[in-house]
């Protein structure tokens, strides 16, 4: 485990601009971009088991593992909010939304990426030792078999997804107020109820009908997204993308929520309104002009579609941005 978080600080340091805070248990990642400010938070919690808390607002992160490691922890994800891109040892994509989780003992080897921007999460790395005697102790005091984990989650596959019930969701919400708050103590605590449910046969959530997407079919939705969004001003048919590329029309669409998870005039529509936001706040520029800078060549329509979005017209919004930097 040592090796392959050594292997993830060392590419955060070549890819991006980091700060390092280190405390007696803790790795603390600070990644500054024209995006916005990442951070990765990394505890050892428990002999062989580390769990890491993701405040990500950018497209993507180095990868946290070398192509030719050996190495596979078992790991559990959960998405607070956001939207995380898994790629798994099969080389099949999954995407967690928001309530989220999966377990699985197949190892992202890529850079993570985020969709939207945007990713709130946690991940418990499990060492292979972490089930051995190291922990006997701790399992007897609390009465938890953890080798059952991977009894109950691996009978027939190695990734397990599933929508977290109400139990669930409450402990994990509660762990991440721990890093909000950090406390090692009320970590440890909250690991062991989550592990309680986790290990409750009777609790176990209802395993989720998940999409597996490919190589080809998640490059795909990349690159029409790039395409469709490199300039706002331009309003592209998805057909006429979707020829470019050789496939339908609906299985480009298709792709490209299973991606973003929205449709693509959705995100389109999203991507307008967050650009208008910060066009009204960071310049003086007419509201005109920045309706037509996203595409809108009426400002009436601009206006409306804004005011449906965020419940006032551009100019109070603009007005009320002022009335804060004041």
């Amino acid at each position: 485990m040592e090796k392959m978080l050594d292997q993830m600080l060392e590419n955060y340091l070549v890819a991006s601009n980091t700060q390092i805070e280190k405390g007696p248990n803790s790795i603390k990642l600070t990644m500054d971009s024209s995006e916005g400010i990442s951070k990765t938070s990394i505890y050892t919690v428990l002999p062989y088991l580390h769990l890491i808390y993701f405040d990500i607002h950018a497209r993507s992160l180095p990868g946290e593992l070398a192509e030719n490691t050996i190495f596979h922890p078992m790991q559990f994800n959960y998405c607070i909010g956001g939207r995380i891109e898994m790629l798994l040892d099969d080389h099949s994509y999954i995407y967690l939304k928001e309530n989220d989780f999966c377990i699985s003992r197949q190892t992202s080897h890529n850079e993570s990426y985020f969709p939207t921007k945007y990713y709130h999460g946690i991940t418990l790395y499990f060492d292979p030792d972490f089930f051995s005697e190291a922990n006997q102790d701790i399992a007897k005091i609390f009465a938890l078999e953890f080798s059952h984990l991977q009894e109950i989650y691996f009978e027939k596959k190695e990734t397990y997804i599933a929508e977290a019930g109400n139990e669930v969701r409450l402990v994990l919400e509660k762990l991440w107020q721990a890093y909000e708050m950090p406390s090692l103590f009320y970590m440890k605590l909250h690991i062991f109820e989550l592990l309680h449910f986790l290990l409750d046969e009777k609790n176990v959530c209802h395993e989720k009908a998940c999409t597996f997407y490919t190589n080809i079919q998640v490059e795909i939705a990349k690159k029409a997204e790039r395409i469709l969004t490199a300039d706002l001003k331009q309003h592209i048919p998805i057909k006429q993308v979707a020829i470019q590329f050789g496939v339908s029309e609906t299985s480009l669409k298709n792709y490209f929520r299973g991606v973003y998870g929205k449709n693509v005039s959705d995100y389109l529509r999203d991507l307008r309104m967050s650009t208008a936001k910060k066009l009204l706040t960071e310049t003086k520029l007419p509201i005109s002009e920045i309706a037509s800078q996203i595409g809108y060549t009426k400002q009436g329509k601009f206006a409306e579609v804004f005011r449906h979005q965020f419940q006032m017209n551009p100019l109070e919004y603009r007005r009320a941005k002022n009335l804060e930097k004041a």
